[in-house]
């Protein structure tokens, strides 16, 4: 039977940065001109924050939100929010192509075609199901807690109440890694196989959780040294933007567009710096799922 090699998958993010920088760096910019897109777009929503929150450092009474400038910027969010699915779905079916089909790497491996749109329709749709499912397990979970608590039975309702959402998230996990082949499956063929992925992982649920819990612990690593590293520039590079780091909350006291004004270099560098580290993010958290789908293709007849 077809087993997953966990060592293999979660080092083919990583071999995949030193074999295709080039793409790296294109899903990279890719990723941050979509995050800089829709800073420019809600900008102006941005500000209007901004000026409430400033009025009421400065003791003035508070104002009720302006919902009528605030609301359409809402809904542009909304629909910035299915854009960035639809972009994350066309950066994750090329790092699959990359990894399944490394012949196919014109253009980093980039496509615009059903597949991504299926992938991205699906995800959204899984996201939904999801949210309807632990809301249909949450209220009756709800009503027993607050039974509990009523009759005085604090401890056992702490208990339930750890227990379900343990239980909750278990399930989510399982779920997840069940049908963490469909993405890789749909690049090979261009075909939907939510239901064969579900087969495919049958009884691979430990290794695929290990590969899973891997990443994890790679990206809190990584976000670890980032904090500390970025932080630590951005924080430099505003104290002499603000001209010494006790004068970095009077900077933010200026009006709005001031304060990005003075902000616009930092943010660029930023921006710029954002590219690779985004690029090889993406590809560490995605290719080790492609590259688990080939160790468990080699014997198709073995899951199907």
């Amino acid at each position: 039977m077809a087993e997953i090699s966990v060592g293999d998958a979660v080092g083919a993010g990583f071999s995949l940065v030193r074999r295709r920088p080039g793409s790296v760096l294109l899903w990279g910019s890719v990723q941050t001109a979509v995050f800089g897109l829709t800073f420019a777009l809600l900008m102006p929503m941005y500000a209007v924050l901004f000026a409430q929150a400033a009025n009421a450092k400065l003791g003035a009474p508070p104002s009720a939100p302006d919902m009528a400038a605030i609301l359409p910027y809402q809904m542009l969010s909304y629909l910035l929010n299915f854009g960035s699915v639809f972009v994350a779905a066309v950066l994750h079916c090329a790092i699959f192509r990359s990894i399944i089909h490394p012949d196919r790497s014109s253009f980093a491996s980039l496509r615009l075609g059903t597949t991504e749109l299926l992938f991205a329709l699906l995800t959204i749709g899984a996201g939904i199901a999801f949210a309807v499912a632990v809301l249909i397990v949450m209220v009756p979970a709800a009503i027993v807690i607050g039974v509990l608590v009523a009759v005085h039975a604090g401890a056992v309702a702490v208990i339930v109440g750890i227990a379900l959402g343990a239980a909750v998230i278990w399930a989510m996990v399982y779920a997840l890694l069940r049908l963490s082949m469909v993405g890789p499956m749909m690049v090979e063929d261009g075909q939907v196989h939510v239901t064969d992925a579900w087969t495919l992982t049958k009884g691979k649920v430990g290794s695929l959780f290990l590969v899973g819990l891997c990443l994890f612990a790679v990206a809190i690593v990584a976000e670890v040294i980032l904090l500390v590293v970025m932080g630590g520039i951005g924080f430099s590079a505003l104290s002499v933007i603000a001209g010494g780091a006790q004068a970095i909350p009077a900077l933010f006291k200026h009006p709005f567009a001031e304060v990005l004004s003075s902000l616009t270099p930092l943010i660029a560098v930023g921006g710029l710096m954002a590219i690779p580290v985004y690029g090889a993010f993406l590809a560490i958290m995605g290719a080790p799922w492609a590259r688990a789908y080939l160790d468990l293709r080699h014997n198709p007849a073995d899951a199907f």
